[in-house]
C-alpha cells in the first residue's frame, strides 16, 4: 500500500498541501475532545507523519503508520532510519522501456476507428498503431521517450474477452501528455476512445488515464507535470467507478483548480458517436465547478427579507421594538442573580409562543414536572381566573386554578407544550436528543434550557465551564439546522448589582456564541432612573446581533399571583387572555346577498 492509498483508506476526508497530506481529523486522537482540525500531517517524500495535538503526539513513519492500522506498505518503500525519524528510500522503482514494435495502422483497425467516430488525421496524430498480431497500439511518451503501451483488440469486445492490457512494468503516465499546453486546461477522460473522441472534437489538450478507473499510480509518477496546470477538466464514465475515480482525483489535485464535465451518455466516445463533435466540444468547454462545502458566491445567496422571517413575539411592546422579536435560527441566553425571575419571564414567554402558534419544548433542571406545571398554569390562567385558598402553614391565602380552568387550559396546550423529564437525566447529549426529537417530530420551534449550571455533562471534560461553553456550541448548531429559537439561563458570578456579559458563568464563549444575551434585574424602588420608576423588574439588553442594539433598559411590572410581567403603561396587562380563554363569536350571523354562496 502506498501512501495515497492509505490515506483514501483510512484517513477519511483529506487534502494535499505541498509535499503533506493533511486529513480532516488524526486518525488516533480523532481531534480530541475539542475536534481539532488538520493537526495531522503524512509527508509523502519523507513518509513520516505526526500529530501536532499535544495530548496526542503521535511521529513515526510510514510503515509503523500501516503497521498500526493493519497494513502492509509498498515492498519498494524501503526505508533507512535517521536519528530525527526521517526516512529515505533506499530503492526507487525502476521501469522497463516497451519493447513493442508499432506498426502501421491495418485496413482492420482503420475500418473499426472509423466507425467509432475517429478520422485518420485523429489516430495518427495520437501515433495510434498496430502489434504483429494485428491489435491496436496505443503508445505512452513522455519527453518524446516511449514508457508504457497498452493494448485492444480492434473490433468491438466480445462476452469474456479481455477489453485492454499493457506491456509489463512500463511507466504508467498519461496518453498525449506530451502534446499538452500548460497555458490551457487539461482534460482528463478515462479512456484513450474518449481522448481520441476528445481530439476529434478539436479539443487538444487532453489526457487518458492509462489503467481505468481504480488505478491512480499515474499521479504519482506525472506529479511535477501536473502541478503546471491552474485549471484541470476531469470527465470521467457515467458509471460506479467512473465517478468514484472523479471524487479521488478531485481529492488528489485540488478542489480549487478541478472542474467536472458532466453528460448523460456514458462516455465521451458515446457523445461523439450519437450526438456528433460539437456536442462533444460544448461539453468539454462547459465544466461545473466542483462545489465546495462552507464556500459560497454571495451573489448567489438568497434574499433576505426581514418582514418575512419567522419570529416569536414575546407579548410585551417595548421588548418587541427593542430587539424586533425572537428570531428562528438564534440563541438567546439569559442571566441575571437569584430570585431576578429569569425563569418566571421565560415560562411567560413559552405561553406566548404557544399562543402564537409556535410548539415549545422546556428543559427545567430545577423545578420538578408538577411544580413547573403549577407554576405555568398560574401565569396561563391570568388573575381572573384564579382562586384563593388558605393556607395554614404560610398563614395566608395561596392561589390556585380552578380544576375546569385547569382542563380547558390542558385541552389547549396538551399537543403544543413539552417538558423535558429530568428524571431520567440531565447529561447534554441526552437534553440535545430529545430537542431534536421534539423539533422533528412534533414541530416544536421554541426550547427553553433553564439552565445551564443544572446540566450534566458527558464524560471527557476536565473543566466545567469550557464544558458549558462546548454546549451552547451544540445548541447554536440545533438552533441553525432546525430553525428553532433556543433561550438559555446561564447564572451569573457575581450574586448582587447588575449583570453584564462578562459577569456570565463560564467563557466568553458563551455569550459570544449566542445572539441575544439579557439581564433580569430586581429594581431598588429608590432608583433614580425616571424609566424604572414604578417598576420593580428591569430587562437589560446585552447584545443583539442582528439589529447591533445593546445597553437598553426596559422595566416591567410584576403581578405576584399570575405570576406575570407587563409594561408600566399597560395596567391591564397582567390580565392578558390567552388561547384557551378566548371566545369564539357563536350564534347565528347576517349574510348579504352578495356573501351567499347559493
Amino acid at each position: 500500500m502506498n501512501v495515497y492509498e492509505f490515506a483514501d483508506k483510512h484517513l477519511g476526508e483529506w487534502k494535499q498541501r505541498g509535499e503533506e497530506i493533511v486529513p480532516r481529523y488524526c486518525p488516533y486522537c480523532h481531534g480530541g475532545q475539542h475536534k481539532d482540525k488538520e493537526s495531522f500531517a503524512l509527508n509523502i517524500n519523507k513518509l513520516t507523519f505526526n500529530c501536532r495535538r499535544g495530548s496526542c503526539g503521535r511521529t513515526g513513519t510510514f510503515q509503523q503508520l500501516c503497521r498500526d492500522f493493519g497494513e502492509k506498505a509498498d515492498s519498494e518503500l524501503e526505508w533507512e532510519k535517521s536519528n530525527n525519524f526521517e526516512y529515505k528510500k533506499q530503492s526507487k522503482k525502476k521501469y522497463k522501456k516497451p519493447e513493442t514494435v508499432i506498426n502501421p495502422a491495418t485496413k482492420v483497425m482503420e475500418e473499426y476507428l472509423t466507425k467509432r467516430g475517429f478520422s485518420k488525421e485523429t489516430w495518427e496524430h495520437r501515433k495510434v498503431g498496430t502489434d504483429d498480431k494485428g491489435n491496436i497500439v496505443m503508445p505512452y511518451y513522455e519527453n518524446g521517450e516511449l514508457v508504457f503501451v497498452k493494448f485492444r483488440p480492434p473490433h468491438k469486445i466480445k462476452k469474456g474477452e479481455m477489453k485492454s492490457w499493457r506491456e509489463k512494468d512500463g511507466k504508467p503516465v498519461l496518453w498525449g501528455m506530451d502534446d499538452c499546453n500548460p497555458a490551457d486546461p487539461l482534460v482528463i477522460v478515462e479512456g484513450e476512445m474518449d481522448a481520441l473522441a476528445l481530439d476529434e472534437a478539436g479539443v487538444k489538450n487532453v489526457v487518458s488515464v492509462p489503467s481505468g478507473a481504480e488505478d491512480l499510480t499515474w499521479i504519482e509518477t506525472c506529479w511535477e507535470w501536473l502541478q503546471q496546470f491552474q485549471k484541470i477538466y476531469i470527465w470521467g464514465d457515467q458509471d460506479e467507478p467512473g465517478q468514484e475515480m472523479v471524487k479521488k482525483v478531485i481529492n488528489r489535485l485540488g478542489e480549487y483548480r478541478c472542474y467536472v464535465v458532466q453528460c448523460e451518455r456514458k462516455d465521451a466516445n458515446e457523445v461523439l458517436f450519437f450526438d456528433g463533435k460539437d456536442k462533444v466540444k460544448e461539453l468539454a468547454d462547459n465544466p461545473k465547478e466542483v462545489p465546495i462545502a462552507g464556500l459560497l458566491r454571495l451573489a448567489d445567496v438568497e434574499n433576505f427579507d426581514y418582514s418575512k422571517v419567522q419570529r416569536v413575539s414575546s407579548g410585551l411592546s417595548l421588548v418587541d421594538k427593542a430587539v424586533g422579536g425572537f428570531m428562528m435560527g438564534q440563541v438567546s441566553v439569559w442571566t441575571g442573580s437569584n430570585s431576578s425571575g429569569k425563569s418566571t419571564f421565560l415560562g411567560q414567554l413559552l405561553i406566548e409562543s404557544v399562543d402564537r402558534g409556535f410548539n415549545v419544548c422546556a428543559f427545567s433542571g430545577e423545578l420538578p414536572a408538577p411544580i413547573f406545571r403549577y407554576w405555568i398554569e398560574l401565569q396561563m390562567a391570568g388573575k381572573d381566573n384564579l382562586k384563593e385558598k388558605y393556607d395554614e402553614i404560610k398563614q395566608s391565602e395561596v392561589p390556585y386554578v380552578p380544576k375546569e380552568v385547569q382542563e380547558e387550559m390542558r385541552n389547549w396546550y396538551r399537543d403544543k407544550f413539552f417538558l423535558y423529564d429530568n428524571s431520567t437525566s440531565t447529561k447534554d447529549t441526552d437534553i440535545l436528543r430529545t430537542f431534536q426529537y421534539a423539533a422533528m417530530r412534533y414541530d416544536c420551534k421554541v426550547f427553553l434550557i433553564d439552565n445551564l449550571m443544572m446540566t450534566g455533562f458527558s464524560d471527557g471534560y476536565k473543566d466545567f465551564y469550557h464544558a458549558q461553553s462546548e454546549f451552547v456550541g451544540k445548541i447554536v448548531d440545533f438552533a441553525h439546522k432546525y430553525n428553532i429559537h433556543v433561550h438559555v439561563v446561564a447564572h451569573p458570578r457575581k450574586v448582587n448589582g447588575t449583570v453584564q456579559k462578562i459577569d456570565i458563568s463560564g467563557s466568553g464563549d458563551i455569550t459570544n456564541r449566542a445572539d441575544n444575551v439579557f439581564s433580569v434585574a430586581r429594581v431598588n424602588p429608590d432608583t433614580s432612573d425616571l424609566d424604572l420608576l414604578g417598576c420593580d423588574t428591569s430587562i437589560d439588553i446585552l447584545k443583539n446581533r442582528f439589529s447591533g442594539k445593546q445597553d437598553i433598559t426596559i422595566g416591567l411590572k410584576f403581578e405576584p399571583e399570575s405570576k406575570r410581567f407587563y409594561e408600566k403603561s399597560d395596567e391591564t396587562g397582567y390580565l392578558k387572555q390567552y388561547g384557551w380563554n378566548k371566545q369564539e363569536q357563536l350564534g347565528f350571523y347576517e349574510v348579504h346577498n352578495e356573501e351567499c354562496p347559493f
